[in-house]
Parts: structure tokens; C-alpha cells; sequence
């Protein structure tokens, strides 16, 4: 059998976008839209510190101000409690509008100091976004994460 050419093989990085604020449409898992807010944690299914590079992507038309977007990270524990978050990122959106991407390394994800004993790595699979001054109607905030295969 011939070899199959490297550029032609399946892409073995996984690439798909978690909802951290916005809304989620129904579908055959959920029997209605969901909608995460500022401050709410998600449990992500990829561990962020294991991924060679992950994306925070926010987005939103038009708010009464600029709107500022904190990416806070936080670690699983030994003992399945969540430790303590820390900001990996800010972004600002400009009041009338726009999206804006943040690209970061897992390599620089930092755990809160009283935390670095009580973990086993890959551990960073708690994220939430707190949004200032005030949340956009239409604002939706992302977090994609790639893995080498």
C-alpha cells in the first residue's frame, strides 16, 4: 500500500472552541439554550497546561463603554477541589465593537503558590471570565485549546 504524503494526513491537533460567557444553543444533549455569564466557572475538558497553545476569543457589536475581559485559570487538587484562580490574560473591546484574540503558551499558565503541592499535572481544567464594567448584551468569550496528537 502507498504511503499517504505528510500534508495529507488528518490534522492531529484538536482545535474546538469552549463557551466561557455568551450563549450555547440547544441540541441533543441540551433541551435548551444556556447561557454563561461573567464569574462563572467552566470545567474544561482539556487540560490547559498540556496544550502547546490555547486562544481566548471575545467578541461583542456595540456596549454603552470599553469592555474589559479577565481570563482566570485554576487547577483540579489532589483531593478533587478547586484551587485558587489566577488571571492568565486581559483583553479590552472597544465600545463600539470588535473581536480580539489572545493568543498564550500552556508553558505560562502560574499556580497560586499555595496550591503548588496540592496538584498533579496536568491540572489546569478550571476557567472563568470576569467582564468590567458591565456585560454586552451580545458578548460572547471563547477558549480553544491545541494539543499536539
Amino acid at each position: 500500500m502507498p504511503s499517504i504524503p505528510q500534508a495529507h494526513r488528518g490534522n492531529p491537533l484538536i482545535d474546538a472552541e469552549t463557551t466561557l460567557v455568551g450563549v450555547i444553543a440547544h441540541g441533543a444533549l441540551r433541551p435548551a439554550p444556556k447561557k454563561f455569564v461573567s464569574g462563572e466557572v467552566v470545567r474544561l475538558t482539556t487540560k490547559l497546561d498540556a496544550a502547546a497553545r490555547f486562544t481566548l476569543v471575545a467578541s461583542h457589536s456595540s456596549h454603552t463603554a470599553a469592555v474589559t475581559v479577565d481570563l482566570q485559570l485554576a487547577p483540579l487538587l489532589i483531593d478533587g477541589a478547586t484551587g485558587t484562580f489566577v488571571s492568565a490574560v486581559k483583553v479590552s473591546l472597544p465600545a463600539e465593537g470588535g473581536r480580539v484574540e489572545a493568543y498564550l503558551s500552556g508553558r505560562d499558565i502560574s499556580i497560586a503558590a499555595a496550591d503548588q503541592t496540592r496538584v498533579q499535572w496536568p491540572c489546569i481544567c478550571f476557567a472563568k471570565v470576569v467582564v468590567t464594567p458591565s456585560t454586552p448584551a451580545d458578548l460572547h468569550v471563547g477558549l480553544t485549546a491545541t494539543i499536539p496528537a
